[in-house]
């Protein structure tokens, strides 16, 4: 075998799997995400997709992923709704007058990833804009993190 083969099978096949494994990842997310964006009120005020980690998960150093699954959230009649691709017992209503939002920007236990947080009682809620595959913010037309934290706080002062 030639070194070219050699360096190619160590090198750049593995390099390959991951970025496919990624890949294929990130569409299943985003058709679910469609899915769900299609049941969300037409009236609803504000739809964004987000990442989401719930209570402890969020400041673990060592884990598989950066966060817990990926869902919709809207507001609608003075509430915040998130419905998640994952698990049905996840999704969440609150009153957004009675929940504490707060911004927690980078944390570095999840990667360069901005965050927000939603806290409701003793409950914390952690998200943050899905990008995509990767962690770089690629579209224009999405909104960011601090963007939907933003809107968020405004749709609070108005109640």
């Amino acid at each position: 075998m030639s070194d070219l083969t050699i360096f190619l099978i160590l090198f750049i096949l593995p390099i390959f799997l991951i970025f496919s494994i990624a890949f294929i990842a990130s569409r299943s997310r985003k058709k679910k995400q469609n899915a769900l964006l299609d049941n969300v009120p037409k009236n609803a005020s504000m739809k964004v997709i987000l990442r989401y980690n719930f209570g402890q998960s969020q400041d673990k150093f060592i884990k598989m992923k950066a966060f817990q699954g990926s869902g919709v959230l809207y507001v609608l009649d003075n509430q915040v709704h998130f419905i998640t691709t994952k698990n049905q017992a996840d999704n969440f209503t609150f009153d957004l007058k009675n929940v504490q939002l707060n911004w927690i920007g980078v944390n570095l236990a999840n990667g360069l990833l901005e965050w927000f947080q939603i806290k409701n009682n003793n409950l914390d809620y952690y998200f943050n804009v899905e990008t995509g595959m990767f962690i770089f913010h690629l579209s224009s037309t999405k909104m960011k993190t601090k963007d939907v934290f933003m809107n968020l706080k405004e749709a609070q002062k108005r109640i």
